[in-house]
């Protein structure tokens, strides 16, 4: 579990502990581009997805219990779907029923920090400017380093956005503490992998980072690196994403489907679910996998507890090859289903603690 390890770092740490947060971050690309980590293999959320992922990470709690399903899906009692990070609602009608919360919180690693004494910054303008309960979630706890990006267009070049990491890391590295700090810094690649994947930009990047990592720990910092998930190519079919809007209607379903590029479910209408789910098995054939909430938890995928159940749609599609409708065909990299491009991501360590063993 990050949070243990993060944790245990932290207490060990001489000077101060150093998290690069990065998003979108395969472990093959990681193994070939950082050559100066030690790095273990962590295996993501289900759906594997950054609104799940970075919420475990931080809290040590699954989707289970905090309840953030997938980026778009159904608060309980509401009669639409919302987006988690922005805000927007998606229904066949004007909402009628506001539902309950989201998602539910739990304590943060920059809690457990400042529980301890301990110095809790985080560092990231995309996180800096948005609002609702996602990010006050995932940051609660920390101390927010205003950049001097977050006022202005935030690009996705993969190394300007690491240069400005490096740049604004270093600037609070240097600063005096009286007690070894916990510094958390969100780094997005994931926007630049959609459209590019792993090219060789994002490799310049990722160099950029692990030099600067290697530097930080040979002055005395202990400096970890994760990724919430991977990303693999995708080729959406233009007949596919129709036969899913036909089924994603109201003739067979009560409000829109939700879910995360290749995990998405639908709201079938009430004594509909099996019809649906029949008709999406014909129409989608090897390109999905289709099951019930209660399949997803028999194959281990997710622990569908009330939380879940209430958010869920009943009828999940897991994407099983490239051609799979995801919600933007304009992607040529996407992630959210389980395969281990999507799945398998790094914990990466330069100057870790000095039982190795303490790493997964």
């Amino acid at each position: 579990m990050v949070t243990e390890v993060v944790a245990g770092t932290l207490r060990a740490a001489s000077r101060g502990l150093c998290v690069l947060a990065v998003d979108g971050l395969s472990l093959d690309v990681a193994e070939s581009a950082l050559s100066h980590a030690h790095i273990r293999p962590l295996r993501s959320t289900f759906p594997s997805t950054s609104t799940t992922a970075w919420l475990t990470a931080v809290t040590g709690t699954d989707p289970g219990r905090h309840g953030a399903v997938g980026m778009v899906y159904r608060a309980p009692g509401a009669d639409h779907v919302t987006h988690l990070v922005t805000g927007e609602t998606y229904g066949f009608g004007p909402p009628r029923s506001p539902g309950d919360a989201l998602l539910h919180t739990a304590p943060t690693l920059f809690d457990h920090a400042a529980a301890e004494g301990r110095p809790a910054l985080a560092i990231g303008a995309e996180l800096e400017r948005l609002t609702g309960p996602w990010v006050e979630a995932v940051l609660h706890g920390a101390r927010i380093v205003p950049s001097p990006a977050a006022g202005a267009p935030l690009t996705t070049d993969p190394v300007a956005v690491a240069e400005r990491t490096v740049r604004e890391v270093g600037a609070v590295l240097v600063r005096a503490f009286d007690t070894p700090p916990l510094v958390w810094a969100y780094v997005n690649l994931d926007d630049h992998i959609h459209r590019h994947g792993y090219d060789a930009r994002l490799r310049e990047a990722l160099l950029l980072l692990d030099t600067a990592a290697a530097r930080w720990a040979d002055a005395g910092w202990s400096v970890l690196a994760h990724a919430d998930h991977g990303q693999v190519e995708v080729t959406p079919s233009e007949a596919l994403a129709d036969a899913w809007a036909r089924l994603d209607a109201p003739a067979h379903c009560r409000m829109p489907g939700g879910g995360a590029g290749r995990v998405r479910w639908l709201h079938p209408l009430p004594g509909h679910e099996w019809r649906v789910a029949d008709m999406l098995r014909d129409r989608l054939a090897d390109h999905a996998l289709v099951l019930t909430p209660d399949e997803l938890h028999a194959r281990g995928l997710l622990t569908v507890t009330p939380a879940v159940r209430e958010r869920i749609g009943e009828v999940v599609a897991l994407a099983a090859s490239p051609h799979f409708p995801v919600p933007d065909p304009g992607v040529a990299w996407e992630h959210g289903s389980v395969s281990d491009g999507e799945t398998l991501v790094p914990l990466a360590s330069w100057n870790p603690a000095p039982d190795h063993s303490a790493l997964p």
